[in-house]
């Protein structure tokens, strides 16, 4: 599994089509953990459903680093933050890559 991370409007999601065409995409990885927080699921069980998605064969996860800049006010955006960044950390963690994109422009830094 790779993981591509950045910014919102970097330009991830084009930066993993050309570099790894041939993998398959989860994209906007974490409107998906915000999603499924918002339907009561846990954190344990989020970060399991996106590694059985992503178990078999070649993937790519993409999300937006959202843990920088302003703390949100609303307990539930802070919760949403906190959360996305620690699935992000064990998605990494299990990452054969992790690219970090800005401006278009990708980074290995695992």
């Amino acid at each position: 599994m790779i993981l591509v991370i950045g910014g919102s409007y970097q330009g991830k999601t084009e930066y993993a089509l050309s570099t790894f065409a041939e993998a398959r995409f989860f994209n906007q990885a974490h409107l998906f953990i915000k999603k499924r927080l918002s339907e009561g699921m846990t954190q344990a069980a989020i970060l399991d459903e996106i590694k059985a998605t992503t178990s078999e064969g070649q993937w790519v996860i993409i999300a937006d680093e959202i843990g920088n800049g302003v703390v949100p006010m609303d307990e539930a955006d802070r919760t949403y933050r906190e959360v996305a960044g620690r699935i992000l950390i064990e998605l990494a963690k299990d990452a054969d890559e992790v690219h970090r994109v800005i401006l278009g422009i990708g980074q290995r830094i695992k």
